[in-house]
């Protein structure tokens, strides 16, 4: 593979494939665009050109993961990436090229997928040198590792990293506890970006994050109406890249986001949605997969079935205070381990799983629950049983399987569509005719 000293190069790359691909969709007739995915993508390309930018020119820049309180990074002007967000998003862009690399990487490759990029692409400087680092140490102990990888290379083996201690508890002195270290974390950033904290400028990217769950709320909603008005995983994964991975409390998000409800608020309206021979109302109690596209299209073709809600999609946040900074960071630290999709179903609390698991399958009007068994993860893996006798509780079938959400090569595709299929079938579901 090319070697890479900075991190720039690779960025350079990501903005050179961003603005190439934004150049195709606008030879597209006007029936096949999708404005909100446009959106998102010239959205990645911008905060692209700004942490090559925050690099070249000595600006304040960060690595750091999602549900790590980035509404603190933002209000503070810095620049902040995720360390795999863009390594997987290029992946179906080229041939898999870093999947295929990683094959070769000294790792483990029974642990999570996203894992093992993650080490990786630092082992082989694939993003720019950061200021210093906000370590992710939940939900799962692979997380613990990978910091302390990062840690041990040559590349970030001088950066300063700070590492948030999360609670177990779901009690307003757990979040008190985390909320302490978010007010220590602020001095730690200041000391070594050479950035300036701002309550009020955290306030108003909190009251824009605000806006932006209400958004979500009320598709989640929309998302209840048969034929479902959006596409299985949609939701999710623009949602989710829109909050977790990019500058958070952009209002340029909040935007996208209200686009794709008025679109959803107006297919429920006609009664229209992307599968309008709908039979199988499917929940997937897990991250959304990288190949989740592929997925639903079979999925609304073979089967009339739609993937209406997963724990990507499920966003119980609850409204922060935004009085002063204590009661913001005790909002943030709440939400940060006890409501951002995976870390709230993923932190060992399983009456969570259970809870989530259970108001999904009611107020969605669930008839299968298909569980993707996210490879490398103890926590999911410990679940299973739960799952199943909720499943059975409610008179829905469950189907587990074992895939990797972030590497479709770890379970072939046919396999996965046999068995879904011989799953669907032997619940007496047929498949639409193609004649």
């Amino acid at each position: 593979m090319t070697e890479y000293v900075t991190g720039n190069e690779r960025t350079q790359e990501y903005i050179d494939r961003l603005t190439g691909l934004l150049q195709f969709f606008e030879t597209l007739p006007q029936e096949k665009r999708n404005p909100a995915q446009e959106a998102v993508v010239a959205l990645m390309l911008d905060h692209n050109k700004k942490v090559l930018d925050h690099s070249v020119n000595h600006k304040p820049l960060m690595c750091t993961w999602y549900g790590n309180c980035q509404e603190i990074l933002s209000a503070m002007g810095i620049a902040y990436y995720n360390p795999v967000f863009d390594l997987m998003f290029h992946l179906g862009l080229t041939d898999y090229a870093d999947a295929k690399e990683c094959d070769k990487f000294n790792l483990d490759d029974k642990i999570c997928s996203l894992v093992r990029y993650a080490v990786y692409s630092m082992q082989n400087r694939l993003h720019p040198k950061p200021n210093c680092f906000i370590a992710m140490t939940e939900p799962c102990d692979g997380q613990l590792m990978l910091h302390q990888a990062f840690a041990q290379t040559d590349y970030l083996k001088d950066v300063p990293v700070y590492c948030i201690d999360p609670s177990y508890g779901h009690t307003d002195e757990d979040f008190r506890y985390v909320a302490q270290q978010l007010k220590e974390m602020i001095p730690f950033i200041e000391k070594h970006t050479g950035a300036k904290f701002e309550e009020q400028k955290l306030r108003e990217v909190v009251e824009e994050v605000m806006k932006q769950d209400e958004i979500w709320r009320e598709v989640n909603d929309l998302m209840k109406a048969s034929p479902t008005p959006l596409p299985s995983f949609a939701v999710g994964d623009a949602f989710w890249a829109l909050t977790q991975h990019l500058p958070s409390g952009d209002p340029r998000s909040t935007a996208v986001m209200a686009a794709v409800r008025d679109a959803a608020k107006a297919n429920v309206e006609q009664g229209v949605g992307p599968v309008m021979n709908e039979q199988v109302r499917i929940f997937w109690p897990d991250l959304n997969p990288l190949w989740g596209d592929k997925l639903g299209q079979w999925l609304a073709e073979e089967w009339g079935a739609v993937i209406v809600s997963s724990f990507q999609q499920n966003t119980p946040y609850t409204k922060i205070d935004t009085t002063n900074l204590d009661t913001m960071l005790f909002g943030l630290a709440r939400r940060a381990v006890a409501e951002v999709p995976m870390i709230r179903q993923g932190r060992g609390w399983v009456d969570v799983f259970v809870e989530d698991l259970t108001s999904s399958i009611r107020d969605y009007n669930i008839d299968v629950v298909i569980f993707s068994g996210h490879m490398g993860h103890k926590d999911q893996s410990g679940v299973g049983q739960f799952m199943k006798k909720v499943c059975r509780d409610m008179k829905v079938p469950v189907l587990t399987v074992t895939t990797s959400l972030f590497d479709e090569r770890y379970t072939p595709f046919d396999k996965l569509k046999s068995d879904i299929s011989n799953f669907l079938s032997a619940n007496g579901y047929k498949k639409l005719s193609k004649a």
